[in-house]
């Protein structure tokens, strides 16, 4: 019995290890540069610091991901020529667990210019991408291995527009392509048998003239859309119950009386939906907003990202630390959540880094 014990109190710790290091867990990716490695496998430690599993060069900047299938990644490579046609790319990385390493599996073309934002369609069949650079929106059909196939659909805005995210609402069952060119939220249906966009019965809602629709996040209920606005630091609150979008409220991201310029980036709720954060490139701050149940949001409260520029940030498992992909700074930063201090936790070199998100 004593044996028993004294294996269950080795083993025990190194469980517990072990499901921490899972959960925090992340990857990180940028702007291509020297060669460097442009895509990184991180751990989050207990105490804040950032530990470099490994790392790989895609090329072609990864400034975007999001997760597939048994460890598959889908990058988005932001440029306007891929595989010597026009176009950007998509690059499929596979995390593989026991070797703690990642490994190119493919790459093409996806047919629009300079994609920033990739989407797994809710069914898991399609990739959507949102191509800022070409205005136009992509669908690739994945294989029954998730492997990107084949594009079945390329929608092109005309040449002020700039989609920027795509998001899907469960309820509706309706994909929304926030496009910053054009002021306005577009609403598409998917036929997942052709693989096909379509618009909803009214095909777009529009925001502010001027504002700029960057990144977008929406309750549990699939009430409420949050849409932060790049080109006027502000995040509107959207009623989305039915087709027929109203806006309910639109606050500043920025401290009142701050005259600078500054260009909102991403936007993400807490777990609990009770909070919602954005960044704030210029004036270098994470700003957080407490949500009512009404979906309307507080005054706002700031604390700095620790570095320049916050492009892209998440919100650890935990609730308690950011961390954020500082693209001017190139580095990563962990802030506190609650902190006062605009001093990072820690902080982890990257070359223009632009995404950062923790391993589902």
């Amino acid at each position: 019995m004593k044996k028993q014990l004294l294996v269950l109190m080795v083993i025990l710790p190194v469980i517990m290890i072990s499901c921490s290091m899972g959960d925090n867990t992340f990857i990180a990716s940028g702007y291509s540069g020297n060669g460097a490695a442009d895509v990184l496998l991180c751990r989050l430690n207990g105490n804040g610091s950032i530990g470099k599993i490994s790392g790989i060069t895609v090329g072609n900047n990864p400034s975007f991901f999001t997760f597939g299938k048994e460890g598959l990644i889908y990058l988005v490579n932001e440029v306007d020529t891929f595989d010597m046609k026009a176009g950007g790319g998509i690059t499929t990385l596979r995390y593989n667990k026991k070797s703690n390493s990642l490994e190119i599996v493919g790459s093409m073309n996806q047919g629009g210019g300079g994609p920033c934002h990739i989407e797994v369609s809710v069914d898991g069949k399609y990739l959507i991408t949102a191509n800022y650079g070409s205005g136009s929106v992509s669908v690739v059909r994945l294989d029954s291995e998730g492997i990107p196939e084949k594009v079945t659909d390329v929608i092109f805005y005309g040449e002020r527009s700039h989609p920027h995210m795509t998001i899907h609402n469960p309820r509706l069952h309706t994909y929304y392509v926030s496009d910053l060119g054009l002021d306005r939220v577009h609403q598409l249906k998917l036929d997942t048998t052709l693989g096909l966009l379509m618009n909803a019965d009214i095909a777009y809602f529009s925001s502010e003239p001027g504002s700029g629709p960057r990144h977008m996040a929406i309750d549990k209920s699939s009430a409420n859309l949050f849409v932060i606005n790049e080109l006027n630091s502000t995040m509107s609150v959207f009623n989305i119950l039915s087709d027929t979008v109203t806006v309910k409220q639109t606050v500043s991201t920025l401290p009142q009386g701050y005259a600078e310029k500054s260009y909102c980036a991403d936007i993400h709720l807490s777990r609990n939906g009770k909070k919602i954060y954005g960044s704030n490139r210029g004036h270098n701050s994470i700003v957080t907003f407490r949500v009512g149940v009404d979906g309307n949001l507080s005054e706002p409260v700031h604390r700095g990202c620790g570095g320049n520029w916050p492009r892209n940030f998440a919100v650890s498992p935990s609730g308690k630390l950011f961390l954020v992909a500082n693209q001017r700074s190139n580095d990563v930063t962990v802030v506190s959540e609650g902190g006062k201090s605009d001093e990072a936790v820690s902080k982890m070199s990257l070359n223009a880094p632009s995404c950062v998100r923790f391993l589902k």
